[in-house]
């Protein structure tokens, strides 16, 4: 390689590592994730810096030695599931978030479905029917735990496992995500990140993005135009998650402040979500495959 090239972008560290698989081997993964377009996939672990092994999956016959910076998978990889981006041989969406997943815990598998949701590279319906027909692989009950948590529509992964602690440590309810409040008139209060609309608790996530100003004054008065329906709300960083036992604590806490108001006695309501994902992914492909099937323009 060039002396000028940056091998540590991940996007580089996927190429290199393709060019030396065997044929019949594909990048999978989070790699096949990030070059699939799925922008969470960045190739590094959760402290941000450390780079991830490249994912590759070569079948029965291997025939790659295990490295530092490969982690190989010797499941059977049939041909139907691989397709190329960019060049390079990857395994299709479903194959490459079922193997991600079971690389980690049950509480970043979920990170991991619902960032390729996020990515709009599957669906739960899809995932889920992958998974159902692959019952006797490695580590499937991991995969099946966050397919059975996943809500899709989610905005980040801070979102993700703030959401994961409140409903199983912290005690709330499945909660919608990232969906609009609006009054009994129809009129829009604002989108929350998560709601237990048993309790009528809302949990917020302050991103980079809620620090400007502008962000910040908007915050706030949708945060006093909530709680004036009678929902209660909280705000989490980044910061707060760095020691979990304190936020759960202190998640327990605003929901037992929750008015839990009966359906019929609330003072607001939510708007369905726009998007249908498997809709979404289903117009995306017949439009692939019309295009595959234009006629070709004579050359001269």
């Amino acid at each position: 390689m060039p002396s000028d090239v940056d091998g540590q972008v991940p996007q580089q560290r996927v190429v290199e590592v393709a060019a030396t698989l065997p044929p019949g081997g594909a990048v999978t993964g989070w790699a096949a994730c990030l070059l699939a377009g799925a922008a969470w996939f960045d190739g590094v672990d959760q402290d941000g810096t450390t780079p991830l092994p490249v994912p590759v999956a070569v079948g029965h016959r291997g025939g790659v030695r295990r490295r530092p910076e490969i982690r190989v998978s010797f499941e059977r990889l049939p041909e139907w599931e691989v397709w190329s981006r960019y060049g390079v041989r990857v395994t299709r969406p479903e194959r490459a978030v079922f193997d991600e997943m079971r690389a980690h815990g049950e509480r970043e598998a979920l990170v991991v479905l619902e960032s390729a949701l996020a990515g709009r590279l599957t669906s739960l319906p899809r995932m889920a029917a992958y998974a159902a027909a692959r019952r006797a692989a490695r580590r499937r009950a991991v995969a099946d735990w966050a397919l059975a948590r996943a809500r899709g529509r989610a905005r980040s992964p801070l979102e993700v496992r703030v959401r994961t602690l409140a409903e199983e440590d912290a005690g709330w309810a499945p909660m919608e995500v990232n969906v609009v409040v609006e009054d009994l008139a129809g009129r829009r209060i604002g989108e929350v990140d998560a709601i237990d609309m048993e309790a009528g608790a809302v949990i917020e996530i302050d991103g980079a993005d809620h620090r400007q100003a502008a962000q910040q004054t908007w915050d706030i008065t949708k945060e006093e135009n909530l709680r004036r329906l009678g929902l209660e709300v909280t705000r989490v960083t980044y910061a707060h998650t760095r020691e979990p036992g304190a936020l759960v604590e202190r998640l327990r806490s605003v929901r037992g402040r929750a008015r839990f108001a009966a359906a019929q006695e609330r003072q607001w309501r939510l708007r369905p979500p726009a998007l249908d994902l498997e809709a979404w992914l289903a117009e995306r492909e017949a439009t692939a495959l019309w295009a595959e099937h234009l006629p070709r323009p004579h050359s001269a």
